[in-house]
């Protein structure tokens, strides 16, 4: 059995019936759909990555109910799982017919295990990453540097933020790895809009331009940030932002450990930034506790990290102590517009 998924049981109830649903395909236009991607709670339990498929565990049995698979879906798509794909590559072996699942929850329907607790213990394992879920956000990681490495060696006046787009997507595809969100290339002034895709602006002399993207490999995120001159060489204002972000990174990396609270971590890096928006300027020095509060919201309007995994904003709460297996990103900025 999956190490997780057994991780889990011992966690439930026996005597409660717990069912998890696979998510099912989304109709994008007419009869194409969008590229399915299973839940990630049902992929960390199972690593079940086919369409419209329910998982029940009652006094440790482990039932999967699934559609059946006609001659022409085998023909024209074959995206399903076969029954002994199923039980490869799950380790549950007892597979039933779908059609039959309404009654078997009818019968059992006094004894269910309300689905937000069902929910609270699995993002109680998933924040804990073992070696080997550490191991594939480091693959991701490494493809993610490749493109960005390529970018920074091909990035000119003249691009257009589609080009920086596309090129991060081909370097995602040549490592049969996809977008673990919506790439965004953000040049000036398109910076400022924090999940900003539209990619429609070309890039001009002293432009400056934010991309924020991450492979996702076996269904594992990551998740980097950077800002590039596209003219290759910062002005003397814009080295001292960027030089800003860079020690307030800085800060984070050295503060960040097992045992503190997140929050207080996060408090640290704010007052941090505080200091450095107060040496640019940006913040006057005879500001009062609210003003700073204020403007610090204005240029840093987001928090420095978020926890990184199966979700690109994995599960996980802020008012937790940070404990080793967990992962978190580390994204200090500075947006002036």
């Amino acid at each position: 059995m999956k190490q997780t998924l057994q991780a889990f049981i011992n966690l439930i109830p026996s005597d409660k019936l717990v069912v998890l649903h696979g998510n099912t395909e989304a109709l994008r236009n007419g009869d194409v759909h969008f590229p399915f991607r299973q839940s990630s709670d049902f992929l960390y339990l199972t690593d079940l990555d086919a369409p419209g498929l329910i998982v029940t565990i009652l006094n440790n049995e482990m039932i999967i109910w699934r559609e059946s698979i006609t001659d022409r879906e085998i023909l024209w798509w074959h995206n399903k799982l076969l029954d002994d794909e199923i039980r490869n590559i799950s380790w549950i072996s007892d597979i039933r017919n779908k059609d039959l699942f309404d009654a078997y929850y009818t019968d059992h329907n006094e004894c269910i295990l309300e689905s937000d607790i069902v929910t609270e213990h699995i993002h109680s394992l998933r924040i804990i990453k073992n070696s080997s879920e550490i191991e594939k956000i480091k693959i991701a990681n490494r493809v993610t540097k490749k493109a960005f490495d390529y970018i920074a060696s091909i990035i000119k006046p003249g691009m257009y933020e589609y080009k920086v787009e596309a090129e991060i997507a081909r370097i995602f595809r040549s490592h049969h790895m996809t977008e673990a969100y919506p790439t965004i290339a953000a040049s000036w002034p398109n910076t400022c809009v924090l999940h900003y895709t539209r990619h429609t602006r070309q890039l001009l002399d002293w432009d400056l331009i934010l991309i924020d993207a991450g492979s996702e490999y076996m269904w594992y995120a990551s998740d980097v940030t950077r800002t590039f001159c596209v003219w290759g060489t910062f002005s003397q204002r814009q080295q001292e932002v960027y030089d800003a972000v860079a020690r307030t990174k800085k800060i984070a990396e050295n503060t960040i450990k097992p045992g503190i609270l997140f929050s207080e971590y996060e408090n640290v890096v704010i007052s941090h930034m505080n200091l450095e928006l107060i040496a640019l300027g940006l913040i006057p020095e005879n500001s009062s506790d609210t003003e700073i509060q204020k403007l610090s919201r204005k240029y840093y309007p987001h928090r420095t990290s978020h926890f990184l995994g199966l979700d690109v904003h994995d599960v996980g709460p802020r008012d937790i102590i940070l404990e080793k297996g967990m992962v978190l990103t580390i994204e200090p900025g500075i947006y002036i517009e």
